[in-house]
């Protein structure tokens, strides 16, 4: 049985420096307008990595593709998979992420292939909570992700006109 059925929701790229990426995407890839979150911090309480409390600070901005989401992050503190990636192999795809119907079976179904969590993050302000599995031969990882209404509302505000987000299923 899959993981996750349906649409990729999401690209994320772990990058040095937002501007230069985000300048990038938009010169030569058409990416309009981003949306900066800096300094989104994750504590021991909401963040595990590798199976341990995390502390860390990031950087991110998030654009569409016509109606595909872009996520840029750079690491400002902390040890997390973001640091990891960019210490063993330099800048690029960090993870593709979808939003499972039933985030809950999705992680079951995860662990019944033995695929352990690499980092798990909750943000308890809108209840979100997204968890990264390793991507075993694609060599990124797979992000799953639970999005409650006001995380749906506040993505569905930022997309293209004409297009929609997986959940929409227009």
């Amino acid at each position: 049985m899959s993981i996750v059925t349906g649409p990729i929701f999401q690209l994320a790229w772990v990058v040095h420096d937002l501007d230069t990426a985000e300048q990038e995407f938009t010169d030569l890839y058409g990416v309009d307008t981003w949306v900066r979150m800096p300094r989104m911090h994750f504590g021991p309480e909401q963040a595990r990595y590798r199976g341990a409390p995390a502390d860390y600070t990031i950087d991110a901005s998030l654009g569409y593709a016509g109606g595909q989401q872009l996520e840029l992050i750079a690491p400002v503190s902390g040890e997390n998979l973001y640091t990891e990636q960019l210490a063993r192999s330099g800048p690029g795809l960090n993870h593709i992420a979808w939003v499972p119907d039933d985030f809950d079976a999705a992680l079951a179904e995860a662990r019944t292939h033995g695929i352990e969590i690499a980092q798990h993050c909750t943000v308890t302000e809108i209840g979100m909570e997204f968890v990264y599995l390793p991507g075993g031969p694609l060599g990124s990882y797979i992000e799953l992700l639970r999005l409650p209404a006001d995380g749906r509302a506040l993505f569905d505000s930022m997309i293209p006109d004409g297009y929609h987000n997986p959940w929409s299923r227009k």
